[in-house]
């Protein structure tokens, strides 16, 4: 399967967010071991950098970036992405739905999310990590 990635997961792994970090220690396993694909966008990559420099030396900043850029599918967000998600009146978040819009023509199967509201109405399947992991476990 071809998995997008919203930042939040990305977040709760590295950050080690309770109560989140146990499925996303069990998702990135399954990254690692290429079960699936993982796919973020330059968007979840950039604003994870931000976010993480006030919690991490630059050095450790640049090696995670290192890892996002190597161990996943890098999507860019381009122009008519940002047109689309803030055309789109159905959009609740304007930042999820340019993750949608980056996502979607790249053909992910789904995308995992903390914040389903911010992609309903989108048209694409969307899980938490929690609900990925227990269908998983049922197949």
């Amino acid at each position: 399967m071809r998995i997008f990635l919203d930042t939040n997961v990305i977040l709760d792994y590295l950050c080690k967010r309770e109560p989140f970090c146990k499925d996303a220690d069990i998702l990135f396993e399954i990254f690692e071991r290429k079960i699936h694909t993982g796919i973020v966008s330059t968007l979840t990559v950039i604003n994870t950098a931000y976010i993480l420099h006030k919690l991490f030396p630059k050095q450790q900043i640049k090696g995670l970036v290192d890892w996002l850029c190597s161990d996943f599918e890098v999507v860019s967000v381009r122009r008519e992405d940002v047109v689309l998600a803030n055309n789109n009146a159905s959009a609740k978040d304007f930042e999820d739905a340019v993750q949608y819009y980056s996502a979607l023509s790249h053909n992910p199967d789904l995308i995992l999310t903390r914040d389903k509201n911010g992609f309903e109405g989108l048209g694409v399947t969307v899980m938490t990590p929690s609900e990925f992991i227990a269908a998983s476990r049922k197949a």
